[in-house]
């Protein structure tokens, strides 16, 4: 396991606070939460999340990126982060902690605004290898329909900032790591901010740094993370074919949102089956490494300089390498069984809100 040195725990009645950013170990890590809440609060902990999407809204309600259509479901983002706030407030507890990468898309205003709702906070930064982040990145904004361009092109865009192209600014505002050091350490002071540098080769260090920040057992998050089913991304054939899903939907004039609810339901069922092991996946060539390792250095090195108290290697965020064998390059053919469980997740999805409008005489 990496060295998680002298790491000591967040003090005694203050509230962690772990901002993400998004694809850096986070679904996994609140799924081992949210399924070791008792345990938690038998040692002293509450965990204020409740289920994935719904402490998202919360969160982009806490920081002011209301991303709802209308005043039912504004009302329901405000209730969720209202849920949130009263039980990290709530003092009987010596220590109580939420996570949600949603928190990674506040500004300097959101960031003070978070902060100002709560009691003394320490807030928790996860960081990894830029190189690794911007594939798994793409993935995950195509399966929400907000990511079209393919991906050499896509990748392009964002090492280049070229903002005419759709989510390169979503992407840096989520994977600038050291404004995000310098944003939340000015509302909490430096001293109150810890950064996680994620190791992919070490699925035990997040949980066991968790464990150490919360006074947690040893082994009462890890033991749960092994059970739990991770946020993987999908694979090269797979994202392509959900972002030509995506442009044939668009073309044929469905309704965006109501298209995006399907889609994530189908992806679902891809991500519940193991790909080939030698499946490819989507990788960054070579010059694309070369200027994301330069990119996160900078980063590490404005980290380094800020006060903040790191966990791990800094150097670990510029040392990718290109990998061997993965796409780099637009995915031309389709495996029709991957054609197949896509579809079958959508008929899954659509008699699945059958049933739910029979039940309540909707339909």
């Amino acid at each position: 396991m990496s060295d998680l040195g002298e790491l000591a725990p967040v003090p005694a009645g203050s509230v962690l606070l772990h901002i993400g950013p998004h694809k850096t170990g986070t679904t996994a890590l609140q799924n081992a939460l949210r399924a070791a809440r008792d345990d938690l609060l038998a040692q002293g902990v509450r965990y204020a999340g409740t289920r994935s999407s719904r402490d998202a809204e919360a969160a982009r309600h806490a920081i002011g990126r209301r991303t709802v259509r209308d005043e039912a479901t504004a009302e329901a983002a405000a209730a969720a982060w209202r849920e949130v706030r009263d039980r990290l407030n709530d003092a009987s507890v010596p220590r109580r902690a939420f996570s949600s990468e949603s928190l990674a898309n506040a500004d300097d205003q959101g960031a003070a605004r978070v902060v100002g709702d709560l009691g003394p906070a320490e807030v928790v930064i996860t960081v990894r290898a830029l190189a690794d982040v911007l594939p798994s990145q793409y993935s995950q904004f195509v399966q929400r329909g907000l990511a079209t361009a393919e991906y050499p092109r896509w990748v392009e865009a964002v090492l280049a900032r070229d903002e005419s192209v759709p989510t390169v600014r979503a992407f840096w505002r989520r994977h600038s790591h050291d404004a995000h050091v310098r944003r939340w350490g000015a509302v909490v002071g430096m001293e109150h901010v810890t950064v996680l540098v994620v190791d992919d080769h070490d699925r035990d260090f997040l949980p066991a740094a968790f464990e150490r920040l919360l006074a947690l057992r040893p082994g009462t998050l890890a033991e749960r993370i092994g059970r739990v089913r991770a946020n993987r991304s999908l694979t090269a054939a797979e994202t392509e074919l959900v972002r030509r899903w995506h442009l044939e939907c668009a073309a044929a004039g469905l309704d965006r949102e109501q298209v995006r609810r399907w889609t994530w339901r189908a992806c679902d069922r891809l991500r519940a089956v193991d790909p080939r092991p030698t499946a490819p996946r989507l990788a960054l060539p070579a010059w694309a490494v070369e200027q994301a390792n330069a990119r996160a250095a900078e980063a590490a090195t404005s980290i380094a300089a800020s006060g903040a108290r790191v966990v791990g290697d800094l150097g670990r965020l510029s040392a990718a390498t290109a990998r061997p064998g993965a796409i780099t390059e637009p995915v031309r053919a389709i495996d029709t069984r991957l054609a197949a469980d896509f579809a079958v997740g959508l008929a899954l999805h659509s008699d699945a809100q059958v049933a739910a409008r029979l039940a309540t005489g909707d339909a």
